[in-house]
């Protein structure tokens, strides 16, 4: 790492130029405040409910009020993709880097940035994967695909499920586009492969569940399915008769001729099983209805069963709060799912307000309690860097510099590197990690999970540090070769603050926004250390930065 040698330089030379640190108060390494100030805890709000922010998003949020400046975030119209990919033109050969860019782009610097952070949860619960050969290439599908998530966010759960249901994407990625119903005669049955994930991913799970999503268990102790091999199947007649639109929507319908991957999917009822279907715990829907018809009746089933609110509610929990959220917190989330107070049932405004101002989510207490928090996905931790350091290009245009998209070729598609995460790249519907992923050692032997573990292993963990190094250190925090824009951080309001306020302040100062007066005592009087022997702020800055950046106090959120 080229901070190595700098380090070792440095050490012990001071240099005529170098700041010196007054003595620094004894403070445990494990120890963490039980009272945030009004800036420390609005610093920690963004990192929960957002990607995080600068000093004037911080000091915004302390003078609305998170209350308030969410409800101000619920109004803002969304951000969304598809208008600036198509604008390059349907035949662009670059369509998966316009997409790329303009996600970054989004991710970075859109004003919606809660709804931007709550569309990256569900996109991870509602998997579709690029690595698929059939989507790699289409940028504009893909924009209409995330755009239901973003669209949606703020939204009802039913009308998300129903839009993903019909959106190509996701019948190519789940086979369901161009099922067509059974006959017998040439050994043809319905492809069951989306109404198994509609169940298990995207809804219900695989047992029953409480309200506070702990398993119901029968006679035997067991926990209880949700489904079996009979309800699958009849779940897959659901689905068939789905095909493609056409390109040109004055075009007749024509089963299995076209592949338009950016309408959504429309119904030949001549290929969808006729007759009653009878899906979960004895439901039947009836015979006589329209293909679109049994797909409604089938979503509102799911959608109303009691598995809905604990099971959606414990994900998103676990992607912005904490891992291992209390039944007590889930019930309380699942209880604002199944009713927003004005008997409405998946309201997800009343769903997040319900997730960020619970009182284990804001209760600074916690911050101490080794079963609370949360490791942060590298790309997340990327993005936060961006918007806490005001990341900037000339062009306003940004693309993920580090996780380089996977080139297609005779071996199929590249590794992610260097933090096995890219949008919409998922190795699998079962996203990049699971959420009931226990890591061999102590967290299993408390029944812990940490689902963004299953990413940490030996390679990722170096690539990662190595990642922010070059970011931080060589100004390349984004580049896109194809069009040769270059993107960094701007740390000029870090180098003020070191030199009104000597390396203390700055600590003081990086502690506030990306670890929001957590940082331990350990931990700071090591950067202390480190960044002391230089003598130029901005190195003094840039390496400060990077060691808080890849510390455990970062990469944790309590």
């Amino acid at each position: 790492m080229r901070w190595t040698g700098a380090i070792g330089a440095a050490v012990g030379l001071g240099g005529a130029g170098a700041l010196v640190a007054p003595p620094q108060p004894a403070r445990a390494a494990s120890a963490g405040p039980t009272v945030l100030t009004a800036e420390q805890d609005a610093a920690r709000f963004l990192a929960q409910c957002a990607f995080g922010g600068d000093r004037d998003l911080i000091d915004a949020v302390v003078a609305a009020g998170p209350i308030n400046w969410l409800s101000a975030q619920f109004t803002l119209p969304p951000s969304l993709t598809f208008d600036v990919v198509d604008s390059y033109g349907p035949d662009s050969e670059e369509q998966f880097a316009h997409f790329d860019w303009t996600w970054w782009t989004h991710a970075l610097s859109a004003p919606d940035m809660v709804r931007q952070r709550v569309a990256f949860a569900l996109s991870q619960i509602f998997v579709i994967s690029r690595q698929q050969d059939a989507l790699f290439d289409s940028g504009r599908g893909a924009a209409t695909y995330h755009d239901l998530m973003v669209a949606h966010a703020f939204g009802n759960f039913r009308d998300l499920l129903y839009a993903v249901t019909l959106h190509p994407f996701m019948g190519k990625y789940l086979s369901h586009a161009n099922n067509r119903r059974s006959d017998p005669t040439a050994n043809r049955f319905p492809d069951e492969n989306y109404a198994r994930e509609v169940m298990q991913l995207f809804t219900i799970g695989l047992f029953k569940l409480n309200p506070d999503g702990t398993p119901q268990r029968g006679p035997d102790g067991q926990p209880i399915p949700t489904y079996g091999n009979a309800e699958i199947t009849e779940m897959a007649k659901i689905f068939t008769g789905l095909t493609y639109a056409p390109d040109n929507p004055d075009d007749p319908v024509v089963f299995g001729e076209y592949e338009n991957l950016i309408l959504p999917m429309v119904m030949v009822e001549s290929e969808h099983e006729p007759g009653p279907k009878t899906l979960l715990d004895g439901f039947v829907v009836p015979a006589g209805q329209t293909g679109l018809e049994d797909i409604a009746s089938a979503i509102d089933h799911l959608f109303q069963h009691p598995n809905v609110g604990p099971f959606i509610g414990r994900q998103l929990i676990q992607r912005l709060v904490t891992s291992n959220p209390t039944p007590a917190y889930v019930a309380r989330v699942a209880a604002r799912f199944n009713d927003n107070g004005f008997g409405v049932r998946g309201d997800m405004r009343a769903v997040i307000q319900a997730i960020v101002f619970d009182p284990e989510a804001r209760d600074a207490s916690r911050i101490d309690d080794p079963t609370f928090g949360k490791v942060r996905e590298p790309l997340v931790r990327w993005i936060h860097l961006g918007r806490a350091f005001h990341a900037s290009s000339d062009s306003d245009q940004f693309r993920h510099f580090g996780a380089d998209t996977p080139e297609v070729g005779e071996e199929g598609f590249g590794e992610l590197v260097p933090m096995a995460q890219y949008p919409y790249f998922s190795p699998s519907v079962f996203n990049f990690y699971s959420p009931s992923h226990q890591p061999a050692g102590p967290l299993t032997d408390a029944d812990l999970v940490a689902p963004e573990l299953e990413i940490v292993h030996a390679y990722t963990a170096i690539a990662t540090i190595n990642h922010f190094d070059r970011a931080l250190v060589a100004d390349d925090f984004y580049i896109l070769d194809t069009f040769e824009q270059i993107a960094w951080l701007d740390l000029d309001t870090e180098i003020d603050v070191l030199l009104d306020s000597g390396p203390v302040g700055l600590l003081d100062h990086l502690d506030l926004l990306l670890t929001y007066g957590t940082l331990g005592a350990v931990t700071r009087q090591a950067i202390l250390d480190a960044i002391l022997p230089l003598s130029a702020p901005e190195e003094q800055v840039q390496l400060a930065l990077y060691l808080l950046a890849i510390s455990p106090d970062a990469a944790v959120l309590r």
